[in-house]
């Protein structure tokens, strides 16, 4: 099977999952106590107003008719409108895009590198004292709650010292030093623990391979030990580490939320968040949607990276 089949293949079974996840949320945004209308009108609403809301919006409807008329919604492209602003829910998000990809963007490239580094450091040093050290920090690394980081860093570095804006964002175009000074902060705490990981999974990955025949060969053969780490060890254990690496994008996804709340950024992240407390069906299903796809696009590209690694793959 070639690769455009294969994609072909993949994308198509990317319908039922998201079909999945769409009614999953919807039933259980439609069994939690309350509508959106209650939290909007507060304690003690009009009940002439409340009534006009509720059959404006169609929540008076049944489950199954709602369910119908939203997926057909979704099926031309729209998700729907943001009952506590007002807006559709595609713009809100077309707004809070660029921060939301840029602090996840950010982390990526800072997380890679380090957690590469690090991984092959402590493998090539396997149970001596640099080993010791670097598996000591990726295990607190990824103990530490990114929310308690995140605090512990305004607390200190922000309040105590001064040395950075406490929280905000300022685009890039807009004013490049504020902007960065501002994510310094929000980058640092949700690529820890995506750092944690990723190293942790290159030294284990690492420690296998060095393990191998084939090493002991090329050591053998007097080949340099940076070649033997680099060019084939290394490749060698690549193929676990894009697994995780396509993965860790929900975790990027779910950290946003957590992360662009604490760090008041404007991104999807705080966008989903707001739109869960206040109970918002249109947010909270359009922004679950774009997450499932966006996770579901990672796992496809790390599938299809796989034969780039292994030559040996094949999409049978």
């Amino acid at each position: 099977m070639s690769i455009y089949r294969y994609t072909a293949r993949r994308i198509l079974q990317m319908i039922p999952v998201l079909l999945g996840v769409f009614t999953l949320t919807f039933v259980m945004m439609h069994a939690l106590p309350g509508n959106p209308v209650k939290i909007y009108l507060g304690l003690n609403p009009s009940k002439e107003l409340a009534d006009q809301l509720i059959h404006q919006y169609g929540f008076d409807q049944p489950l199954w008719k709602q369910y119908l008329d939203y997926l057909s919604k979704v099926l031309h492209g729209n998700l729907g409108e943001s009952f506590m602003l007002k807006r559709p829910v595609i713009d809100l998000m077309m707004e809070r895009i660029g921060p939301t990809f840029t602090l996840m963007g950010l982390s990526y490239v800072i997380a890679l590198p380090v957690s590469i580094l690090l991984g092959v450091y402590a493998a090539s040093r396997h149970n001596q004292p640099g080993d010791h050290v670097s598996r000591f920090v990726g295990l607190a690394g990824l103990s530490t709650p990114n929310f308690w980081l995140g605090l512990m860093l305004m607390f200190i570095v922000a309040y105590k010292l001064q040395w950075l804006p406490v929280s905000g964002y300022v685009p890039f175009a807009q004013a490049p030093v504020e902007s960065a000074k501002r994510l310094v902060m929000p980058v640092i705490t949700l690529s820890t623990a995506m750092t944690a990981t990723l190293m942790r999974m290159t030294r284990s990955s690492m420690v296998e391979e060095l393990s191998e025949d084939y090493v002991q060969t090329a050591r053998a053969y007097g080949l340099p030990e940076r070649r033997i780490l680099l060019k084939h060890a290394f490749r060698n254990a690549l193929l676990p580490l894009v697994t995780i690496i396509g993965l860790q994008l929900s975790f990027l996804l779910d950290g946003s939320v957590v992360i662009e709340k604490i760090f008041a950024i404007p991104g999807m992240g705080r966008l989903f968040f707001n739109g869960l407390t206040n109970n918002d069906y249109g947010v909270i299903m359009g922004m679950t949607l774009t997450f499932a796809l966006l996770f579901l696009t990672g796992v496809l590209l790390t599938d299809l990276a796989y034969a780039y690694i292994d030559p040996r793959i094949r999409y049978d």
